[in-house]
């Protein structure tokens, strides 16, 4: 009897256990992220009109992180000024701020701000004398009835832009705790946005955009990953808001996805502006040049603008035979290896005596060539080669105001 009532009693158990299913909650909306590793020139407009196609099905934010700014002319010459009036064109919603947006001053990152129709998130980017940040700490945006706030924190500590801008990388920790409490007061979900990180700083947070691809999943990758590419990051929420599923995914598109035509005509208009002035610079330049003279006109160039004591760069900076007939200005960017700004350096004489020994070039200025270098002195030197055997960490002085490039488009406009 007692085995029977046992057995009654477990088949009982079992029934009801099987009866009651686990409560689901019901996904209710989704709130996607789209956002890039840094503006690419060549294939912003195709992510533009992806984004914008996407805006019109669902909820959705647009975010740059991290660097905005290329090498390439129309950045060096007009110093950030099309690359903000492409993100406007973009909808883009925020650009999460990397330390190149500083490659250009303190003055004009706040002039770029201005021209801006979207936030510029650097929560942990403040002023030396720490009281002003340099740019706005975090968003918020009301999506299908959901109030989600952004904090923007680069977490790059190496660059040399932070050094030489008057600008402080403060710890993101401290400011992150000091804004959740308030942003939660004011939203329904508090997400952080990091640039030059793999790891996450803290966990008071609800999502977080910005990890490493090897954390990505990957639904469409193909054998080749050359493709424009934007990461997905997906918000699954119940009807109070609450997340149930969050995923990030990286998305190759198609060659089917045109390009937004607001997009590519600024860009245009910006590129012929930038090839008309530079066409004009190039002008003094001679029609036939080999590389020494090249070189020659290189190191001028170097040691006017920027003023130093002298100029190291190696054999290979030429990188491709300079063309026959009319030098242009796209001859000359295409025979240069180095585009982006040069570090100003330190070295003592018999540094600088040593390396004239190896196979690297020494250009000195005028008032230094005909005279003995003082061994134990120190020189102010642009280098255009990485000098591995010289520990440079304590060694930078300053960056370069413009890239090679420019620096020897300035020049000749001077030159007769």
């Amino acid at each position: 009897m007692t085995k029977r009532l046992f057995s009654l009693i477990f088949s009982l158990f079992l029934l009801i256990a099987c009866a009651v299913k686990p409560k689901v909650t019901p996904i209710a909306k989704t709130i996607t992220i789209f956002y890039t590793n840094g503006l690419d020139l060549n294939n912003i407009a195709r992510i533009a009109k992806f984004v914008k196609q996407e805006k019109g099905k669902n909820p959705c934010l647009f975010i740059i992180k991290g660097k905005i700014f290329g090498t390439e002319p129309i950045t060096t010459l007009l110093r950030g000024e099309a690359e903000i009036a492409i993100l406007n064109r973009a909808g883009v919603d925020a650009v999460i701020l990397s330390a190149d947006f500083l490659r250009f001053g303190t003055k004009r990152a706040k002039e770029l701000q201005n021209q801006g129709d979207f936030f510029f998130l650097g929560a942990n980017l403040f002023s030396v004398d720490q009281s002003k940040p340099l740019a706005q700490e975090y968003l918020i945006k009301n999506l299908a009835k959901t109030k989600i706030s952004l904090i923007g924190v680069l977490l790059d500590t190496t660059s040399f832009y932070l050094k030489l801008s008057g600008i402080e990388r403060k710890d993101p920790v401290p400011i992150i705790k000091r804004l959740v409490p308030m942003l939660r007061l004011r939203s329904d979900l508090v997400g952080l946005g990091i640039t030059n990180a793999n790891s996450i700083p803290v966990k008071d947070v609800d999502f977080v955009i910005g990890l490493t691809d090897s954390q990505l999943t990957k639904p469409n990758a193909p054998e080749s990953e050359t493709e424009p590419t934007v990461h997905r990051f997906d918000l699954l929420l119940s009807d109070n808001n609450m997340i149930i599923d969050g995923h990030d995914s990286k998305i190759f598109l198609a060659d089917t996805v045109i390009e937004d035509s607001s997009v590519k005509a600024t860009i245009e208009r910006y590129q012929t502006l930038t090839d008309s002035i530079l066409d004009l610079r190039i002008i003094n330049l001679r029609k036939d040049l080999t590389i020494e003279n090249l070189l020659n006109t290189i190191s001028s160039a170097v040691l006017v603008e920027t003023k130093a004591d002298g100029f190291i760069f190696s054999n290979q900076l030429v990188k491709n035979p300079i063309p026959k007939g009319r030098f242009s200005y796209r001859n000359l960017f295409s025979v240069l290896t180095k585009s982006e700004n040069l570090p100003i350096i330190f070295l003592k004489g018999r540094e600088i005596q040593a390396l004239k020994d190896k196979e690297l070039e020494v250009r000195l200025s005028p008032k230094w060539k005909n005279s003995k270098l003082v061994l134990e002195k120190d020189y102010q030197i642009v280098t255009a080669t990485d000098l591995s055997e010289i520990d440079l960490s304590d060694r930078v002085i300053n960056l370069t105001d413009s890239s090679l490039v420019s620096i020897v488009f300035n020049y000749l406009t001077k030159v007769k």
